[in-house]
């Protein structure tokens, strides 16, 4: 009974002791900015060597390029900056990082995400009448890489499917609702920024 006592407690320190060397090698919590497609604050939690959970708020450029044109015949849109909300679980399969700050590497993450397109500035103007977005709500499964600049600094590249509801402003024959099955689209969003924590 004695030996199985210190077999347990023996795994137990190593447990404890690998949970440690694993958190050591990222900063448990880290704060930042970033800046380019998403200009954003960052907060990021580092849950072990391999995962960690990202928050950020901020403002998001809304820019796209289709396949095929708009009823004005074009393929490329802005759509102005949008405030925007996103927590993403992420889980990074690169082996050990550059900096105690942040990950870097490759990561797979699902991005939850809320945009508040009313409040869009230097977006399109809709005329009197027209459905307009209020907001967004949607998620996306995504593939990153961070590339390590820095101590403290980095560029991050990502990219990801796009599964969203918006709704929109109710006017006469108009729909409550938009999502990519009502669009007839697949998109696909591109993150990229430079960031830098502190």
């Amino acid at each position: 009974m004695n030996i199985m006592k210190k077999l347990v407690f023996l795994s137990m320190a190593l447990f404890l002791v690998g949970v440690g060397t694993a958190t050591a090698q990222v900063r448990q919590r880290s704060l930042g900015i970033e800046l380019g497609s998403h200009n954003a604050a960052v907060y990021d939690l580092t849950l072990g060597r391999h995962f960690s959970v990202t928050a950020k708020a901020g403002l998001v450029l809304e820019a796209g390029f289709s396949g095929k044109k708009d009823v004005n015949g074009k393929r490329f849109s802005f759509g102005g900056f949008t405030p925007f909300a996103s927590l993403e679980p992420r889980w990074h399969f690169s082996g050990e990082s550059a900096s105690d700050l942040f990950h870097t590497g490759g990561y797979l993450g699902v991005r939850l995400n809320g945009a508040w397109d009313r409040a869009t500035i230097f977006g399109p103007s809709y005329p009197k009448g027209y459905d307009r977005p209020l907001y967004t709500l949607g998620f996306s499964p995504r593939f990153g890489w961070v590339f390590g600049v820095n101590e403290n600094s980095y560029i991050g590249l990502s990219a990801g499917l796009e599964f969203f509801r918006t709704k929109m402003s109710y006017n006469e024959g108009g729909s409550p609702w938009r999502t990519p099955r009502t669009e007839g689209v697949i998109p696909v969003s591109l993150e990229m920024t430079y960031g830098i924590r502190f």
